[in-house]
């Protein structure tokens, strides 16, 4: 019965883009009237150096600006983006999410500031978070599917590219633009203030972005964990203060641009897990970022980035105020990408990325042993036009990578698939390839499809993790003996972007080789006070650690995307929509067909949005159904509906325009709990809240 409900929501909304076909004959794209460029047509840069608009690309692809995301905006990236079609997010409380997508995350999803990797460590752990301030943010680029041509082997889930123009990509129109912004909620009492400033003229640009926020312990509908009812009403230890600062500059000339920006970045969490720690996290980071746009030799422009970043955090045990472990990163990333020169209708682009990563943590609860990563690689896309209604895409990518041990715990207990040795070095190496066609079936519509063979290397944490991790409140296992990971995909999607009815419905099914997640040890658990593995029951009130060990078994994702637009009322300068949208994951092991632990169930939402020059209404709401299909060890999660609503008043002004926001989130205040998260029986999504402010963009 739910298959079919599933499989009727997908069907029904590939019948509504079918119904709006009206011209059989495949045709060229036309370019549309400015005033109906749709979001179909905005261009996805996270695809490469010649940038294609979501309308041309092979897989799904999503963008989040302007009015959509500051209607979205969260104190994460995770849950920023939560509402996107296939994305969830790992909640961990107010402080700390990271993306999902389509059931995958962690190494498994590239995370882009700039077109270059965060260079944190939200990918080690769930209750690390995404070294990005949202409220920075200008636009959002999220790549669902295999992305490993253009960023290695830790993209095969996906890209979330984040751009906050902290080096300027163009030249001013004004001398002097930017926003300032004064916001706050109900839920946990925030407190934030924002300001970006651009100014400059057309040979040079400067860009100043600062943030500073404030939060309290965030209000829930009832009780955070039912089994131990305390604290009704609000999730202790979730209280956030958050810093951080861009200065950047770019110069522009006839034959290309060049730029620079520095960073800092400062957040300080709660985490909670039912124990009193909070992570104390700090970056400094440096971006560079060239482009040549005349043509040399055999190439039409060039463009480089890089990267470089000193990261730490410390998980701090609150009774004491002592951290427990402190993480190092030093890290570095650099990527320079060729475009060809046009043969024929032949186009494409050759690249270079190299990586380092220097990990270490130091303290009680020590993880991981340190490591040193490096990571090389080269790849090429290529494009060739058929004919106007037909374009191949195919590119390939090799990558090496090596993995040198520092030194390993000899303090705790051996566990049986452990035995890492101080000085080992891991040497590996990848290839991935992928393929796809865009075929425009009549004039707005395009049809997609993509297959792709990717190969991941398993990270340090997947392979010598050992050890009590109190962010998570969980013994974590590495598997020294862990083989590559390989993947087979495809991406089918079909888009419509004029008409009654524009957005795109989409399906892909992936079968992994050696899928690699973390699985809850079903005989033991981890004794606090002997510091020794004991076979379950647990004695009452004892002091103890689940263990979650790093396992490797075949694995099949298979489902699909819908989101369509109903343009209702379209007049001169307002417009009235119906937004409908669903989601839905599929994952188990081929082995012994078990569901995968942490996929979210089927979602679908419906709302109603009215805009016009002074005024921006919406209404919707969001149901997630009941997950009751789970792993091993793993507890079901009821369903919930979220209503939301949001007003904007912009009033314009001789030197700058004044907007005025509020927005309503879980009108009814239900209880939400996140599948996808590892501390959902103990930590519910905020209650009722009224988010507001005021904007001056000048």
């Amino acid at each position: 019965m739910h298959s079919f409900k599933k499989i009727s929501l997908f069907l029904f909304s590939a019948a509504l883009l079918a119904k709006a076909q009206t011209a059989p004959a495949p045709l060229s794209p036309a370019p549309l009237p400015d005033e109906k460029i749709l979001s179909l047509d905005a261009f996805v840069v996270s695809s490469g150096p010649d940038a294609k608009t979501a309308f041309d690309l092979a897989q799904g692809a999503s963008i989040l600006a302007g009015n959509e995301l500051r209607l979205q905006l969260a104190p994460t990236l995770g849950e920023t983006l939560s509402a996107t079609p296939g994305v969830n997010s790992t909640y961990y409380g107010p402080g700390a999410s990271r993306p999902v997508i389509r059931g995958l995350g962690g190494d498994r999803v590239r995370m882009l500031d700039n077109g270059v990797g965060s260079l944190d460590a939200s990918n080690v752990s769930p209750d690390h978070n995404v070294s990005v301030e949202p409220l920075l943010v200008e636009r959002i680029e999220v790549l669902r599917g295999p992305a490993t041509l253009l960023y290695g082997s830790s993209a095969v889930g996906g890209v979330v590219n984040v751009i906050d123009n902290r080096i300027p990509s163009a030249a001013p129109a004004t001398p002097v633009t930017g926003r300032t912004e004064l916001r706050f909620d109900t839920a946990s009492n925030e407190r934030t203030g924002v300001l970006a400033l651009t100014a400059g003229n057309s040979h040079v640009a400067f860009q100043l972005n600062a943030l500073r926020t404030e939060t309290d312990d965030v209000s829930i509908p009832g009780y955070a964990d039912p089994s131990n009812p305390e604290n009704k009403g609000t999730l202790a230890n979730s209280a956030i203060s958050t810093k951080s600062g861009t200065l950047g500059t770019a110069f522009f000339g006839k034959a290309g641009t060049v730029g620079v920006a520095v960073s800092q970045y400062e957040t300080r969490y709660g985490v909670p897990t039912g124990e009193p720690i909070e992570i104390d996290m700090k970056q400094r980071r440096a971006d560079f970022r060239a482009e040549i746009t005349r043509p040399f030799g055999p190439f039409k422009g060039a463009r480089a980035r890089f990267g470089i970043a000193d990261y730490n955090h410390a998980e701090v045990d609150e009774t004491t105020g002592l951290p427990n472990t402190t993480f190092h990163n030093h890290a570095y990333e650099g990527r320079i990408e060729l475009s060809q020169q046009d043969f024929g209708n032949l186009s494409g682009t050759v690249g270079v990325q190299t990586s380092r990563s220097d990990f270490s943590a130091i303290g009680e609860e020590v993880v991981t042993p340190p490591s040193l990563t490096l990571n090389h690689a080269v790849f090429f896309l290529e494009s060739y036009k058929v004919d106007p209604s037909l374009t191949l895409q195919f590119g390939g990518r090799y990558e090496a990578q090596s993995i040198a041990l520092g030194h390993v715990r000899t303090d705790l207990p051996s566990y049986p698939g452990y035995s890492a040795a101080t000085g080992e070095t891991r040497r590996d190496h990848g290839v991935s390839l992928s393929t796809g066609a865009v075929y425009y079936l009549a004039k707005d519509y395009s049809l997609g499809v993509s297959v792709a063979y990717s190969q991941r290397i398993p990270s340090a944490q997947e392979s010598f993790s050992s050890g009590p991790h109190g962010g998570t409140n969980a013994y974590e296992i590495g598997t020294t003996g862990l083989s590559k990971e390989s993947s087979l995909g495809l991406d089918v999607v079909l888009r419509k972007r004029a008409g009654f009815i524009t957005g795109s419905v989409g399906g892909f099914v992936n079968r992994f080789q050696n899928f690699i997640f973390e699985q809850r040890d079903a005989s033991f658990y981890f004794a606090d006070a002997s510091g020794t593995f004991e076979p379950y029951p647990v004695p009452p009130d004892t002091s103890y650690l689940p263990i979650y060990q790093f396992i490797a078994k075949d694995a099949l994702f298979y489902g699909g995307e819908a989101e369509l637009t109903l343009h209702l009322v379209e007049g001169t300068g307002y417009h009235l929509h119906l937004d409908l949208m669903t989601d839905y994951v599929h994952a188990e092991q081929t082995t012994d067909h078990q569901p995968l632990p942490r996929i979210e169930p089927l979602r679908t939402a419906v709302g109603l949005h009215y805009e016009n020059e002074r005024w921006i209404l919406g209404v919707e709401a969001r149901h997630v159904f009941r997950q009751d299909r789970v792993a091993p060890e793993e507890t079901e999660t009821a369903g919930y509906t979220l209503l939301n609503a949001s007003v904007s008043r912009t009033i314009p002004g001789r030197l700058a325009n004044l907007e005025l926001f509020l927005r309503l989130t879980n009108l009814t205040n239900q209880e939400a709990r996140v599948h996808s998260s590892f501390l959902k029986d103990v930590a519910p999504l905020p209650g009722r809240n009224l988010t507001g402010g005021v904007r001056l963009l000048f």
